[in-house]
């Protein structure tokens, strides 16, 4: 087959600038068409070097074979347009170990229709947008999104292998694989690069003490500082097991989790004792307006809260100290005066004489150590903010 993309000298030098721009190392855009019909933009391209090195012998070639097909390689968005690249691939013979190749494009994944460009900005974790979102959004099937986004992460593996992550803070949280199934599996992540690092088939405390003694290639805990777990004591004791010297701190979010779920099941108890619809009515819609954050309440939130601050003061302190926690969790202060002020909350909680908020008291109190850990780190990069 013989190509189909011919360029003058004219046709370089006028697409030179887009060239550059796209940072091509192997291929020159020399012409371009728009397909309105599905506002895709096609840039026809010519091979940048009339030669090629072989991949076995490693010797210049300068004698073609042929051009055995034309490629369509999909790139990154061009103001908004669905971009591919368009050019002939290029097959040499070799005169040295007189075999054939086809020519390898540096631009192009190996043995793949998209470049690295678009890979590398698929697989921005900063995204955090799911295949289906990302598949609409760049014009792609869902199912090369997909293979894209494991392509990348595959190379990232591969990359640790020659330069292990170093791990200092460590985080470990379970998730559900099938909701409402009871399976489960643990994921382990760097918090400070805020990367993926393994998943776990279960959340087993021996598992995970068969990880941190042995962690795959590529993963170096030798320098590791904390871990941040949830609110069990499995994961604490197998970290514990591993590495005596190790800080383990109880995950800021599952903290505020729990108390938000305790708010929760005491509101219901409430709205099911209320002696009259009216009060029923008084309690209805309060889910969320108890555990949100002070500077987020609109006016009308704010006003439910001064109402129930006189019709059921006991809910009103739910909300005050939840924004108490929250508030603690965001000054800079030392462990010793963050343990104090954490010791008054529980003491101020225990006072309202609430079964479930007494159950939760005796929680923090379990874990007071590893919840004001919080403040020991260097840098808490380990808890998102609620």
């Amino acid at each position: 087959m013989s190509k189909t993309i011919y360029a003058t000298e004219d046709d370089l030098n006028r697409y030179r600038s887009l060239t550059e721009t796209l940072q091509l190392q192997d291929l020159c855009v020399v012409g371009q068409e728009f397909h309105e019909d599905d506002t895709r933009l096609m840039l026809l391209c010519v091979p940048h070097w009339p030669v090629s090195i072989c991949p076995d012998c490693g010797q210049v070639c300068t004698e073609i074979h042929d051009y055995p097909k034309q490629r369509t390689i999909h790139d990154s968005p061009i103001r908004g347009c669905q971009t591919v690249l368009v050019f002939d691939s290029r097959r040499f013979d070799c005169e040295h170990c007189q075999r054939s190749f086809t020519e390898p494009i540096r631009d192009v994944v190996p043995d793949c229709t998209y470049t690295y460009r678009l890979m590398v900005e698929l697989a921005n974790p900063r995204r955090k947008q799911d295949v289906a979102t990302l598949a609409t959004t760049y014009g792609l099937g869902y199912k090369l999104v997909e293979s894209i986004l494991l392509k990348a992460a595959q190379r990232k593996v591969e990359a640790r292998s020659q330069a292990p992550v170093q791990v200092k803070q460590l985080g470990v949280d379970e998730i559900a694989n099938r909701k409402g199934q009871g399976d489960y599996v643990l994921v382990l992540t760097d918090l400070q690069r805020r990367i993926l690092l393994d998943v776990l088939p279960d959340r087993k405390q021996q598992t995970l003490i068969d990880w941190l003694k042995a962690p795959p290639p590529g993963i170096n805990l030798s320098q590791l500082e904390a871990v941040a777990t949830d609110l069990w004591a499995h994961y604490r004791q197998a970290v514990q097991t591993v590495y005596h010297h190790v800080i383990v701190v109880a995950d800021r979010f599952h903290v505020v989790q729990n108390l938000n779920e305790t708010i929760h099941k005491i509101r219901r108890d409430f709205q099911r004792q209320a002696s009259s619809d009216e009060e029923r009515c008084q309690l209805k819609g309060l889910r969320y307006v108890l555990i949100k954050d002070q500077s987020k309440l609109k006016q009308t939130e704010r006003a439910r809260l001064e109402q129930l601050q006189q019709t059921h003061p006991e809910l009103y302190q739910l909300w005050v100290l939840r924004q108490r926690l929250h508030d603690w969790y965001e000054i800079d202060t030392t462990p010793q005066l963050a343990q104090v002020s954490l010791q008054t909350w529980i003491e101020d909680a225990t006072a309202l004489g609430l079964t479930h908020l007494d159950k939760f008291c005796q929680t923090l109190t379990n874990w007071q150590v590893e919840i004001v850990n919080f403040f020991r780190i260097a840098s808490p990069v380990v808890l998102s903010k609620v």
